[in-house]
């Protein structure tokens, strides 16, 4: 289960690419939020301009809220907080 702490990724359904990064700043039972850190520059077309560049600043690296129940949604734990005593409570 996702908790606060976590080291996260969402990924692409279809082949797996990790898209964005990011961290587990809030954990509730239904839902949890993760501060999106990096993104992957290349599948959101920052090399194509810097309007796609700065679009991406601005919209990617966010906090965004997930429900746990909804199973559309990609997340992979990269690292769980609780293996370095982070994020335990």
């Amino acid at each position: 289960m996702i908790q606060l702490g976590d080291f996260v990724a969402q990924i692409h359904a279809s082949n797996g690419m990790h898209l964005k990064k990011g961290i587990v700043v809030k954990s509730y039972k239904d839902s949890f939020i993760v501060h999106w850190l990096t993104y992957n520059k290349k599948f959101w077309m920052e090399s194509r301009g810097e309007v796609f560049a700065e679009l991406s600043r601005r919209y990617l690296l966010t906090q965004m809220s997930y429900s746990r129940y909804n199973t559309e949604v990609d997340i992979l734990i990269l690292s769980k907080a609780g293996k370095n005593d982070v994020g335990n409570s």
